[in-house]
């Protein structure tokens, strides 16, 4: 809660924009107030929620209902962000990505949104199935589960930054330069 409770305020302060946190307390309230039929999903035109409450049966189907029967042009929804989202991409057990709740949930709404921007600060976990098919997530137009992306349609839709390159507005490090001393440990 402490993650959608941080971008509500953001969104609000940075961009004036309201958005509703939808969970088991809103769906709840929702319910007292305007009855057990309501949707949250269409009830309000912003809104933030966990990949782990949308993943359960109930939120999921109650979204899958405001969805149209295929994902056309133009989009039913603006924009899908994922923060975190190296949580979401599928896990490798042998060979094959194999898909847990959180990426089966991303799978179904991700088609109907026009954009999406999956965010994280930390790497894939190494595996190529498990990249590709994360990446697949985001574009399947470019993207295809179990190929190895080209570079060049990687470097179109992925921006890396490293603290090494983060500069200020007069071009200096924002970050102080790592140093790396060995101390020597004696074992009794």
């Amino acid at each position: 809660a402490g993650l959608q409770i941080h971008w509500r305020d953001q969104m609000r302060d940075k961009f004036g924009l309201e958005f509703r946190i939808v969970d088991s307390t809103l769906m709840r309230q929702l319910r007292r107030t305007r009855g057990i039929h309501v949707n949250p999903w269409s009830h309000f035109p912003r809104l933030i929620t966990s990949i782990d409450f949308i993943k359960r049966e109930r939120p999921m189907r109650l979204f899958r209902q405001i969805l149209p029967d295929e994902s056309t042009y133009p989009r039913a929804f603006d924009i899908l962000v994922v923060d975190e989202a190296h949580n979401v991409a599928p896990s490798v057990g042998g060979h094959y990505a194999r898909d847990s709740l959180r990426t089966q949930a991303i799978r179904t709404l991700a088609p109907h949104f026009e954009h999406k921007l999956f965010l994280t600060a930390t790497p894939h976990n190494g595996y190529q199935e498990s990249f590709s098919a994360l990446l697949e997530l985001l574009d399947n137009q470019r993207f295809a589960r179990g190929v190895i992306p080209d570079r060049r349609q990687l470097e179109a839709v992925m921006v890396r930054r490293l603290k090494s390159e983060l500069v200020d507005w007069d071009g200096n490090l924002r970050f102080p330069q790592r140093q790396l001393t060995a101390i020597e440990v004696e074992y009794s």
